[in-house]
């Protein structure tokens, strides 16, 4: 019995010991299971059998699966406690689009193939890191230096005055001197006054000329100018054409005295924002005494108005009157007037600018009513530019204009209007930014055309010098061909050229076109070397007009070549030479029959400035 007591004894006993082992181990299978829930392992593939199998022949003590558990467990923890650090700092990146968009060359002119150009519509973009310490930048200003101010109380910001004195051959003097004043205000004022006179091989070859001059701009506002001009001259020459040197007339006789006196005004709006961009009215007044008491007055008023419809649009509506009184010798007055109206429309596209008009007219009465057009086209690729135009211009001929012509008229005993229906087309070459050229042929029917003859009468040349009288031809009918040419370069060099040609197809009742000359060209250049050096010269040509002699029988003037020269040099600010020589050659030629002129004439002088 004491036997199977101690069998049952022992038996409680291993049970008890087996039953707390098998309680640690679902313990410890739970605590690992909530373990590997909490932590973010990694998830590996793994067998179920194998596993199973390697628990099963895994054999741990409890203090050590304690041990290794509360060692996972606290690594595990501070990895998850551990602060993740952040850059809050953002990226410095900029982004640069670029907006140029390369297009080629037309491809079907690259080797004469057929091709098509492509545009490049695509736009890259592009990243560029900029380095933290570029982003800013540190400004350090500079030290002001306090400076002293003069402050002047007079009103004139600048006045300049010039004296210019001269001499040379043939007695030749000149003075003339010239002020210009610019106020507070903006306003410019200039004052010439000028005499010259010379005394020719002959005693009545000599001449004189005396004016004054004044010119100002005026500034009403900020859009609004006036411009104005106001001269006086007086020239007084002698009829010395087929007159003996021996003769004992008195020189009263011979006399070919001009007064002329007027002014001009003109309105200048430079408001471009007005409904009426351009409003420049131009008002002129001449007044002009001739030989033998004759005179006449002279009247213009001229409006230019335009409206612009965007930028490539634009209505002209231009406006003139224009009055001429003359007055003959007798005492009979010759009134002519002219009204004329310029309506066009203006269009500029596709390179090319179309002006569309007409131009009606009343000439003493007498109502006209002619087209205006005009074309300017730029050839594709190229610097050549396309004009073609048909316009009628109306003259308006006076004593004065006519006596400038020709200085050795006598008084008109007619005065008409003459009119010129023009056509004409021509090419203008843009060769670079120095080199411009162009030239033009016209068609041209003239109605009173002044042509200028000889006064054939022997005992009145003898008694009052040779004259010339004023022709007004019926109507005529000319080709005309126009060149120019100019190069400049910067402002040290300028070199300008003209070249007409005119040739008569049909004359009503005159024989010839009396002192027309065919060919004309007139050359100038100027070359500033340095800032002290100016040269400059000229050069002038004409061929021989028709006239007719003591027998009425035409003969035509030889061709004339005149060279022109002169320098002036910069000594001091104030000083100045200067010299100038006409005729180079020495050859007197005649523009006008029996008017021979002076050969090579010098001459030289100073020039004084006043500055203020």
């Amino acid at each position: 019995m004491n036997y199977s007591f101690k069998y049952c004894l022992l038996i409680l006993a291993f049970l008890f010991c087996t039953e707390g082992l098998f309680a640690q181990k679902k313990s410890a299978k739970k605590t690992k299971s909530s373990i590997s829930k909490t932590l973010p392992l990694k998830k590996k593939k793994t067998n179920k059998k194998t596993n199973k199998k390697k628990i099963n022949k895994k054999r741990v003590r409890i203090n050590n699966i304690d041990k290794i558990i509360f060692k996972d467990l606290t690594q595990q923890t501070n990895t998850a406690i551990q602060p993740v650090k952040l850059d809050t700092v953002p990226e410095k990146v900029v982004t640069i689009l670029s907006a140029f968009r390369p297009q080629l060359k037309n491809v079907a002119k690259i080797s004469f193939t057929t091709a098509t150009a492509q545009n490049d519509t695509t736009s890259l973009l592009l990243n560029y890191e900029v380095p933290n310490q570029n982003l800013t930048f540190q400004y350090q200003p500079v030290p002001l230096v306090p400076r002293t101010f003069k402050s002047y109380p007079t009103k004139v910001v600048r006045n300049l005055a010039t004296l210019k004195i001269g001499y040379g051959n043939y007695l030749h003097q000149l003075v003339d001197f010239n002020s210009t004043l610019i106020d507070k205000q903006s306003n410019t004022h200039t004052v010439n006054l000028n005499y010259e006179s010379s005394q020719g091989v002959l005693n009545l070859q000599r001449t004189r000329d005396i004016g004054i001059k004044y010119l100002s701009d005026l500034k009403i506002n900020e859009n609004n100018h006036i411009k104005s001009q106001l001269f006086y001259q007086n020239t007084q020459r002698f009829r010395y054409g087929l007159v003996e040197e021996t003769t004992t007339l008195p020189n009263s006789n011979f006399e070919q005295a001009f007064s002329h006196v007027g002014g001009a005004f003109k309105w200048v709006n430079t408001n471009e924002k007005n409904l009426f961009s351009l409003i420049s009215p131009i008002l002129k007044i001449e007044h002009f005494k001739g030989t033998q008491n004759a005179n006449n007055t002279w009247f213009e008023i001229y409006n230019p108005l335009s409206l612009k419809f965007g930028n490539n649009f634009k209505f002209n509506f231009d406006f003139s009157y224009n009055y001429n009184q003359y007055q003959l010798a007798s005492g009979h007055k010759i009134n002519n007037t002219i009204l004329k109206m310029d309506p066009s429309f203006e269009m500029v596209k596709w390179n090319t600018a179309i002006q569309i008009g007409i131009s009606p007219t009343i000439a003493n009465g007498l109502y006209t009513f002619r087209p205006a057009l005009s074309l300017s086209k730029k050839l594709k690729d190229t610097s050549i530019k396309l004009l073609a135009g048909w316009q009628t211009l109306f003259i308006n001929n006076n004593y004065t204009s006519l006596a400038l012509y020709n200085p050795w008229i006598m008084a008109p005993t007619d005065m008409k209007i003459t009119t010129q229906e023009k056509k004409n087309i021509g090419l203008e070459f843009n060769a670079s930014k120095n080199l411009q050229y162009g030239f033009g042929l016209s068609l041209n029917d003239y109605k009173n055309l002044p042509l200028f003859n000889r006064v054939i009468n022997t005992v009145q040349t003898a008694q009052m010098g040779l004259r010339y009288q004023s022709l007004f031809e019926y109507r005529a009918i000319t080709v005309e061909l126009e060149g120019h040419l100019r190069y400049q370069f910067s402002d040290k060099l300028l070199f300008k050229n003209n070249f007409k040609y005119i040739q008569f197809n049909s004359i009503q009742i005159n024989d010839k076109p009396w002192g027309i000359s065919p060919i004309e060209l007139n050359s100038a250049i100027t070359w500033s070397p340095n800032k002290k050096l100016a040269l400059d010269g000229g050069l002038n040509y004409w061929s021989g007009a028709t006239f007719s002699n003591n027998n009425q029988i035409p003969f035509d003037l030889s061709n004339s070549l005149v060279l022109n020269a002169g320098f002036s040099y910069q000594f001091t600010r104030l000083w100045k030479v200067w010299a100038k020589g006409e005729n180079l050659l020495d050859k007197p030629y005649q523009r006008w029959a029996d008017y021979p002129s002076l050969g090579l004439q010098l001459i030289a002088g100073v020039v004084y400035s006043f500055h203020k």
